[in-house]
């Protein structure tokens, strides 16, 4: 009989130890928690299986006492592992929680029970029991204590139950078996613990422990659930983005998802007819083979649908056919889209007309086959279309553009084409031969000029460039033909008188000439060719005052330029403020060398000027404060002269600048005012300090009167204002007399003299007579 019991126990001990490896194995390919979890429990499982066999096999009480206590032990330290696998296995974090510390603090309690029982003896006591066949072992005699233990290990497997429960809840029936088998090991333990109570000589707990641990294995390693796996691959097929249909060996259709009705246009209920639809649409095809076709069949709103159509065979392990599946693929969105990609390969997407691309390519091939025949490049332009795009909004400004491109359209003739270049800009490129130029200034001054889109005139220019057999035999490309008509608009761009403007050599004469200074003039700064030339300002009482320094380009082959060619050039491309900045940098020189002497040059100011575009590519208070302070100037004997338009745009900032200048001990002065866009408004919230007003103001009127009304009120607002004024453009006596009976103080003009190098302004008298 006692050997029944040492079989028993060996086959346990090899039962786990077989577990314990198999888990091991599975651990290292697993780093997930409950992995080490399930490992944890088969090793717990060793505490009370060692005990257990140490109180049967010894022959000393006191052993089998400390047997026993290793095996109660063994009880909670498996109970707490199993409470782990199972807070891991339900995504539980519970570690370092009031939960854990809860479990821990009820199992020390019956921990310390167990281990000071020798003491106490409230927990267990042994007696002697006789086997069947006259052999003895010191049998377990559970006193309250491990009634009390029993009850709190029973109490925390119910925890786990509920907490297993509580997971269930949470989650879809799909997933309930995985934590129901749980929730019966959790059972078997309970069940199984009771047997501890027992006198057998063998722990039959231990058994339930063993189940209960292969159980966890299964289901953390081995197991997947098949209701899962059966409602994962219906889901997967029902809502499959293409259309699903099965068939077995005899070809009959099983089964048919949503998608491959909806697909076929056919309601859904009999999946034969899916099959009927598929062998009118591809023709007939043989079920019994593996293929991949592509086709298209039109629906009921006589709309193209493309398919793409996989049939494949199923078979089983043992490689026999158990039937077949069709998969149907609708690739009208992607076929659509691919259209669509190759048809704005080559047009515009809002007008529809030839892209710049294909126009291009359009373009080269009429030159090609008509290498004789004179051509016009026809471009349009919209002035200020940002400003109608932000005015009137989006949607305005594209009816405009399709209103264009239809017009245009109107001009397209076999051998000719039409495009969108870019934003408002469209070409045509059509024979000489069938455009009146007339037609197409009649179009742009009666149906674009005037359009009910937005209610007000559009401003359109229109440039020609006449193509030659000598530019196909140059090889001119499109590109720059178009550059060509664009370029002839340029000239008229602020004419609003006219509209259309025909190419000529003078005009590409004149670009190259703007772009052949622009690239010269950083050498000329450097080799001093960019030079100030001063012009005097006198008081009234004749005394030289100081002068305005101006610009003059001593170019190397073309002579001294005046500022008006070379100037507007430079404005428009943003070079002017690299030109502003070294007339600055000479003015400040020239009024270093003259705080050196004592003949009354030291007293003299110069004024500068800057212009609109420094504003936006210079930190013009750091240059000229910058400069001040290298040569060692007074402000107060530099004065710098700005216009209006300076600060007509982002005003607030730029009068912050201007005040900053002022605070700093500048003087600011107001040119040109009296011409240009001047205004009382602008003069009320600029902060300025001297007017310059221009005598141009009186040569522009034909009513001679009235000017000098307006302009002697000027002088008298100014002078009620305290603010001085210097009035320049004086070329007679007579305008100086008259000023000097207006009250004017400062004066400027050819009377005195013109601008001169600062040799030749050094030899003026300090006092004039």
């Amino acid at each position: 009989m006692r050997i029944q019991y040492l079989i028993e126990l060996v086959v346990i001990a090899l039962f786990l130890i077989a577990m314990i490896i198999a888990s091991m194995f599975k651990r290292r390919k697993n780093l997930e928690k409950k992995a080490t979890s399930v490992f944890n429990v088969f090793l717990a499982v060793i505490v009370p299986l060692a005990g257990n066999a140490l109180a049967f096999l010894t022959d000393s009480e006191k052993l089998a006492n400390i047997g026993y206590m290793i095996m109660l032990l063994g009880d909670c330290f498996l109970i707490y592992n199993l409470f782990i696998f199972v807070m891991d296995y339900c995504e539980f974090r519970f570690r370092r929680t009031a939960v854990q510390y809860i479990v821990l603090a009820v199992l020390s309690i019956a921990s310390v029970s167990v281990l000071v029982n020798p003491l106490f003896g409230f927990v267990f006591g042994v007696q002697t029991k006789t086997l069947s066949d006259g052999s003895t072992y010191f049998a377990l005699e559970p006193h309250i204590g491990m009634l009390l233990g029993f009850c709190l290990l029973e109490a925390l497997l119910v925890l786990m139950i509920a907490i297993l429960i509580d997971k269930c809840l949470k989650i879809s029936s799909a997933y309930h078996e995985r934590y129901i088998v749980i929730m019966i090991s959790m059972v078997i333990c309970m069940a199984f613990l009771f047997y501890v109570f027992s006198e057998s000589p063998v722990n039959n707990s231990l058994i339930g422990y063993v189940l209960c641990g292969f159980l966890l294995y299964l289901f953390t390693y081995i197991y997947k659930p098949f209701f899962i796996r059966r409602r994962l691959a219906d889901s997967v097929v029902g809502f499959h983005t293409d259309g699903i249909i099965f068939y077995d060996t005899d070809v009959n259709a099983l089964y048919a998802n949503d998608r491959a009705y909806e697909i076929l246009g056919i309601e859904a209920g009999d999946p034969n007819k899916c099959t009927d639809k598929l062998l009118e649409i591809t023709g007939g095809v043989d079920l019994g083979a593996n293929f991949d076709i592509s086709a298209s069949f039109r629906d009921k709103d006589k709309e193209t649908t493309y398919l793409n159509i996989t049939h494949r065979l199923m078979k089983d392990k043992r490689n026999k056919e158990v039937g077949s599946f069709f998969s149907i693929h609708d690739d009208t969105e992607q076929v659509n889209l691919n259209e669509e990609r190759k048809y704005l390969a080559t047009h515009d997407k809002l007008t529809g007309l030839s892209n710049r691309f294909s126009f291009e390519d359009q373009v080269n091939g009429i030159l090609e086959s008509n290498p004789d025949t004179p051509y016009y490049m026809i471009v349009s332009d919209i002035n200020d279309f940002k400003l109608i795009n932000d005015v009137f909004g989006r949607a305005k400004a594209d009816e405009i553009l399709i209103k264009i491109a239809r017009d245009l359209e109107k001009f397209s003739h076999p051998g000719s084409a039409t495009c969108r270049w870019r934003g408002d800009i469209f070409c045509a490129f059509a024979k000489k031969s069938v455009i009146d130029l007339n037609d197409i200034e009649r179009l742009v001054k009666e149906s674009w000029g005037i359009t009910n889109i937005i209610n007000s005139p559009l401003v359109i220019h229109i440039g020609v460039f006449e193509t030659t057999s000598k530019d196909q035999d140059e090889k001119l490309t499109v590109n720059s033909m178009v550059d060509r008509a664009q370029l002839a608009i340029a000239g008229i761009k602020n004419d609003y008188n006219r509209c259309i403007a025909i190419y000529d050599n003078k005009l590409r004469d004149d670009k190259l000439w703007e772009q052949r200074i622009t690239s010269e003039l950083a050498n000329a700064i450097a080799k001093g060719q960019i030079i100030p030339y001063l012009q005097p300002q006198y008081r009234a009482d004749g005394r030289l005052e100081g002068g305005e320094v101006l610009v003059r380009w001593n170019h190397p082959e073309e002579g001294l330029l005046s500022p008006f060619k070379f100037i507007p050039v430079f404005e428009k491309n943003g070079l002017i403020a690299t030109i502003d900045s070294h007339i600055w940098e000479e003015a400040c020189k020239i009024l270093s060398s003259w705080s050196k002497r004592t003949d009354g040059y030291e007293k003299l100011s110069l004024s500068i000027n800057i212009s609109p575009k420094d504003f936006y590519f210079l930190d013009i208070y750091q240059v000229i404060t910058g400069l001040v302070e290298k040569y060692n100037v007074s402000p107060e004997q530099l004065h710098l002269e700005i216009t209006e338009s300076s600060v007509m745009n982002n005003a607030a900032e730029h009068i912050k600048v201007i005040n900053s200048l002022r605070e700093y001990g500048f003087t600011v002065e107001m040119d040109d005012f009296g011409s240009g866009y001047s205004s009382l408004n602008m003069l009320k919230d600029m902060p300025v300090d001297i007017l310059k007003i221009d005598m141009v103001f009186l040569g522009k009127t034909a009513d001679y009167r009235k000017s000098k009304i307006i302009l002697n009120s000027i002088v008298d607002m100014a002078n009620n204002l305290e603010m001085p004024q210097i009035t320049e453009g004086v070329e007679t006596k007579e305008q100086f007399d008259m000023l000097k009976d207006m009250g004017c103080k400062l004066f400027q003009g050819y009377f005195f003299s013109k601008p001169v190098p600062l040799d030749e302004f050094e030899r003026l008298p300090l006092v004039w007579k």
